[in-house]
């Protein structure tokens, strides 16, 4: 399997389940569920928050500290979008340059200092999508709730669309 692909098919459902947030009124979108990270837009916003944090400071070893930005700076679904896009277009251009060898290189991962852990590229990006596709699962359940019916793009069905 090719994880570029995987990820690729990531921020294609990503896209499907913001078009679903965008038709919804801002207070439904923020509004407070008791999910994981409280409402739509922030388990959206999570979703994207670790995208960042991981492929562009943690696996190039960014020498600075991730600082999250706040849920709170996000007060319109404008936003929402110029985040995704942006942290899009950069894994994209990450993606483009992968090689086997950067597959395969170790980082450590700093959330885990006692002992350090390391993980290959390949493992990280895995979890990336796998983190995705478990707070999907969320986002469907929270769409059901407000009586939106959720959007669905099956692995199989976004390898049929590609170009």
């Amino acid at each position: 399997m090719d994880i570029s692909e995987l990820i690729r098919y990531n921020h294609a459902a990503r896209r499907m389940y913001f078009q679903a947030l965008a038709k919804l009124p801002w207070d439904e979108v923020v509004k407070p569920r008791g999910a994981s990270f409280d409402s739509m837009r922030n388990v959206f916003l999570h979703l994207t928050f670790m995208e960042s944090r991981i492929i562009h400071y943690v696996i190039p070893r960014m020498t600075t500290d991730w600082v999250q930005p706040s849920f709170d700076d996000f007060k319109d679904i404008e936003s929402m979008r110029r985040l995704m896009e942006d942290v899009e277009t950069r894994t994209e251009a990450y993606l483009k340059k992968l090689t086997p060898e950067e597959l395969r290189r170790e980082v450590v991962l700093p959330w885990r200092r006692d002992p350090p852990m390391t993980a290959s590229v390949e493992n990280i990006l895995a979890m990336v999508a796998l983190e995705d596709i478990h707070h999907y699962g969320e986002l469907i359940a929270l769409l059901w709730q407000s009586g939106v019916e959720a959007p669905y793009l099956s692995w199989l069905q976004y390898l049929g669309e590609r170009p």
